[in-house]
């Protein structure tokens, strides 16, 4: 999906540095642009997403890749003496103890009818069975133009779904096969249910009137299990600071199971290891022209009496013709005090 969704932005394979994360997902819509989209599956699946220099796409570091995870090391450290500014803020916002997460989950069902004919005007015959009149002077839709089959599946409460996709549609002699009639003969003069993927184009003719009892077409279906949720809250924190809750849709999260349970409930609940941890933001700046630097390395920052390690979040580089080279790194670092510092 990764490597689709880049081609589109013209990358090639040799182009990306993509890890193996072997779960499926029935159907995406895109609608948001290459990076967009890019950036949706990186937060489903808690993925290192850049533009490096190694590769022009960089998608890896997910706990749900085949790959083993390589162990972060420091890519350098800062010492007392080559820092000019520090800053050590508490990242409140970061901190939550609720997490809610809504998705529409596309969801996959067993071969079956997709669409079946029910235009008006509908008779019934003596055994109270539907049937539909093909009759002199009355011409239907369906008989004179493409005529656009939508799918739908019935659910267990008897409720009508949409169909946003469909697999292993019927042939024409197949649904030709499923047509049921008194008179006629009745056969289909345009069949397309290739050019779309949540319906067919069809044209139904009759040799002579006659009254059709069935015309349906069957198929693989894909629908959407609306509003679908998972709450987590960590209990302790909450009777302590209150319901802090943060919301999440995406729609690329996946029933696919993850140790037992639904990705998008392990993602949850990493989520709310993450958001429980109570951080600070450090912002370091130094006159050392780090160009090397990018988000998601680890750093050390060595001072006279404490050592701090964190994983940058944010850098900028800035250089004036009369003014030194400033470096700035932010970076998030588990607290430990609730100070805040500057120096």
């Amino acid at each position: 999906m990764v490597h689709r969704i880049a081609k589109r932005g013209g990358l090639e394979t040799e182009d990306i540095d993509c890890a193996t994360v072997p779960v499926t997902i029935p159907f995406v819509e895109l609608k948001g642009n290459v990076w967009a989209e890019l950036s949706s599956i990186a937060t489903a699946y808690r993925c290192h997403l850049e533009c490096a220099v190694e590769k022009p796409l960089v998608f890896a570091h997910s706990p749900y890749q085949s790959e083993p995870l390589a162990k972060k090391e420091c890519s350098y450290t800062l010492h007392s003496n080559e820092i000019f500014y520090l800053r050590k803020i508490e990242k409140s916002e970061h901190y939550r103890n609720n997490v809610r997460l809504k998705v529409n989950m596309p969801v996959e069902l067993e071969r079956q009818e997709i669409w079946r004919y029910n235009d008006p005007p509908i008779f019934y015959d003596d055994f109270y069975q539907p049937y539909y009149p093909f009759k002199y002077p009355l011409v239907r839709e369906i008989e004179v133009c493409k005529y656009e089959a939508i799918y739908s599946v019935i659910d267990v409460d008897g409720k009508e779904r949409p169909v946003i996709f469909a697999d292993q549609i019927d042939s024409l002699s197949q649904a030709e096969n499923r047509l049921e009639y008194d008179g006629g003969k009745f056969s289909y003069t345009h069949y397309d249910v290739f050019t779309n993927y949540n319906r067919a184009v069809i044209t139904l003719e009759k040799q002579s009137d006659g009254d059709l009892y069935r015309a349906s077409i069957y198929g693989r279906p894909i629908v959407r299990d609306l509003n679908r949720s998972y709450f987590l809250s960590d209990e302790k924190e909450v009777a302590a600071n209150g319901t802090l809750a943060v919301n999440v849709m995406n729609s690329y999260f996946s029933d696919y199971k993850i140790d037992g349970k639904p990705q998008y409930e392990d993602w949850v609940h990493r989520k709310l290891t993450d958001r429980i941890k109570r951080k600070k933001e450090i912002t370091v700046k130094t006159h050392k022209a780090l160009f090397h630097a990018r988000v998601g390395a680890n750093v050390q920052i060595a001072m006279n009496n404490e050592q701090i390690n964190g994983t940058i979040n944010a850098f900028s580089l800035r250089y004036r013709k009369d003014r030194a080279f400033i470096t700035t790194l932010k970076f998030l670092h588990e607290k430990e005090g609730t100070d805040i510092e500057e120096i």
